[in-house]
């Protein structure tokens, strides 16, 4: 504009046509500002759904539908979010609004990761380019665990686990969750962002506090003890493991493992545990079997875990060996395992069911068996049937595909579970050649609702005026599929009934 007006000046044009071309340049500029000569503008964003359409930002989450809010917004040839082409639907365009959603998936860019991006949306239309500024946030942090050498002392090597360490703002100590008594400056973040690394401030205190990552998108912490974090028990692969089998107790801080504790009866010593990487489980041979009910411990440096209910024999109801007995059933039996052949592995004799069905074949084989109902001093009477389950052990051969297991309890039928597969009550899967715990509601199982209702039920007489006894376990293998000669090997042992494990 200078060099035009120089230009005017120089040539000796009329003042008037140097006013008339500054006061159009002037109106052009205004124009321009403004969303005139049809460029597009955008002036915000809000979310499309109508009660918050009151909410404007720039910072929005990776998935969201958003309505973008400006002029001259018709005309839209392509829609680019951190530089990169995004897919829209012209159908939600017009000249004041455009209905973009913000990609979610691991193709998408984050500027998080390649601050090089241009933190920004753009459209691209017929008459021109709008842009506006908008940052996608990134996953949240988290925390899994402090990995050091413990106790820890000033100068040491301490590493954060956890994920989506991005966009870092602060790291901060904190005794009481609410102050920053300690700033975290010098810290490493590792290349996939789950890992940061610091040496321990010489001020470290010894009192225990929290240790806090603050990103742009949220905040995570956790709980920071220098000799040590308590352990937690959070579950355990079986409550009642055949001898000889693998365990694996799940939990956190699992630091500085000195032995496992069964029962106060016998010690599983260090040297044969196997700690995972992330502290947060421990793997072991069970050696031998309990003689009494009680609780298993796992002792570290931070203290001891306990897990209660571990091998609930007041529980057991059917064992085939001193509870209950296997009465009746086609291709069914009762064993002993002598190391040769599946189960190489087993906790005296146990029942199963073994052979070959046809296909759309409903009455094949069945282990059916008499139980003992734990007494009231063990289940009270007025227990609720829904805070009950049953567990018992379960070995699989291999899968079995067509079959499928009709389970009922106390002699009712009409309430048996059927179509039932067998799988483990740790892994959610069906685990073949080794013994696995099953656990099945109770209330899947009975329509009484407390337990007393239960063991008191009288069933009603068959066809032939029988009634089928109250205290019974029956597990029976159908074939409602078209698949022929399918194998199926299966055995069963230590069935109890116990109270549902709250997670802790």
């Amino acid at each position: 504009m200078k060099t035009l007006i120089k230009k005017i000046i120089h040539n000796g044009w009329p003042a008037i046509f140097l006013l008339a071309i500054l006061t159009l340049s002037i109106v052009s500029s205004c124009k321009d500002d403004d969303g005139g000569n049809n460029l597009p503008v955008i002036h915000y964003l809000r979310l499309t759904d109508p009660a918050l359409a009151d909410s404007t930002f720039t910072d929005v989450e990776p998935g969201t539908m958003l309505a973008v809010i400006g002029e001259n917004l018709d005309g839209v040839i392509e829609v680019y979010i951190n530089n990169q082409k995004i897919s829209f639907n012209s159908t939600y365009s017009t000249p004041t609004s455009l209905i973009i959603t913000v990609p979610y998936d691991e193709d998408f860019k984050l500027t998080s990761t390649n601050p090089e991006l241009q933190a920004e949306l753009r459209i691209v239309t017929n008459h021109g380019t709008a842009t506006f500024p908008m940052h996608v946030l990134s996953p949240g942090p988290t925390i899994f665990y402090v990995s050091a050498f413990y106790p820890i002392e000033p100068g040491d090597k301490v590493t954060l686990m956890g994920q989506n360490f991005y966009e870092i703002k602060r790291i901060y100590f904190s005794k009481d969750s609410v102050e920053v008594t300690m700033p975290i400056t010098d810290y490493q973040v590792s290349n996939d962002y789950e890992q940061i690394t610091f040496n321990m401030p010489d001020r470290l205190s010894k009192e225990a506090g929290y240790i806090f990552v603050d990103c742009y998108t949220d905040e995570a912490s956790i709980e920071f003890v220098p000799r040590g974090p308590k352990p937690v028990i959070t579950g355990i692969s079986s409550t009642m493991p055949i001898p000889g089998t693998e365990v694996t107790i799940v939990g956190k801080n699992f630091i500085n493992v000195s032995k496992v504790n069964i029962n106060d009866e016998f010690d599983i010593p260090k040297e044969d545990l196997e700690v995972s990487e992330a502290m947060n489980a421990i793997t072991f041979t069970m050696p031998e079997a309990p003689e009494n009910s009680g609780k298993i411990s796992v002792a570290t440096i931070g203290g001891t875990a306990e897990l209660e209910g571990f091998y609930p024999r007041e529980h057991i109801v059917l064992d085939f060996d001193k509870v209950g007995q296997h009465s009746w059933g086609d291709h069914s039996g009762v064993w002993i395992s002598d190391g040769e052949k599946d189960p190489y592995v087993a906790d005296g004799q146990y029942s199963g069911i073994v052979g070959i069905i046809s296909a759309n074949n409903s009455w094949w084989g069945q282990t059916v068996n008499s139980t003992v109902w734990p007494n009231k001093n063990i289940i009270p009477d007025n227990t609720p049937i829904s805070e009950l389950e049953l567990q018992f052990e379960c070995y699989v051969t291999k899968l079995f595909d067509g079959p499928v297991l009709e389970i009922q309890i106390g002699g009712n039928f009409d309430t048996s579970l059927k179509d039932y597969v067998p799988v483990s009550s740790f892994t959610g899967k069906t685990e073949t050649a080794e013994w696995m715990q099953c656990s099945i509601p109770l209330e899947s199982l009975v329509a009484e609702k407390t337990w007393s209702e239960f063991i008191h039920r009288v069933n009603p007489p068959d066809a032939q005026g029988n009634s089928a006894p109250n205290n019974e376990v029956g597990i029976y293998v159908r074939n409602p599929s078209n698949k022929n000669d399918v194998s199926v090997e299966f055995y069963v042992d230590n069935f109890r009934i116990v109270p549902i494990q709250k997670e802790n």
